[in-house]
């Protein structure tokens, strides 16, 4: 796994489960030059309007106030072209539609697999370069 790809890179990571983003983000903050963390939709498009330069979006699906897809959907109306990678613990056809719908680059089932989440974003990266 060439993790190089993601040194200089800044992701906004969305998730609503707390043990779910102290299990994860330590990774993440290790392998990105820059992790900002969102706790639900809402606070994830706040982020994205006010930090600079965001490479990449990991966001949970369902969560409380704004789900992650409604999130990304609004942040497209800012960045088309802003690659977003969905996890979830939801097979239902809506949900898989509607991020297919909005382009989402690809979905990773809970329970997380930091490696399968982590080998998805390199492979974007790898096919950009």
């Amino acid at each position: 796994m060439n993790l190089e790809v993601l040194k200089d890179k800044k992701v906004l990571y969305v998730e609503d489960d707390l043990s779910i983003v102290s299990s994860f983000s330590p990774i993440l903050e290790k392998v990105f030059d820059t992790v900002y963390i969102g706790n639900n939709g809402v606070e994830g498009l706040s982020l994205f309007k006010t930090k600079q330069n965001i490479d990449f979006i990991i966001t949970d699906i369902k969560m409380a106030k704004m789900d992650g897809l409604s999130m990304y959907q609004e942040i497209r109306n800012i960045d088309p072209n802003i690659p977003c990678l969905v996890i979830t613990a939801h097979g239902e056809e809506e949900y898989l539609s509607k991020a297919q719908s909005l382009n989402v680059y690809d979905y990773i089932l809970k329970p997380l697999d930091i490696k399968k989440l982590l080998e998805a974003v390199i492979l974007y990266f790898e096919k950009k370069v």
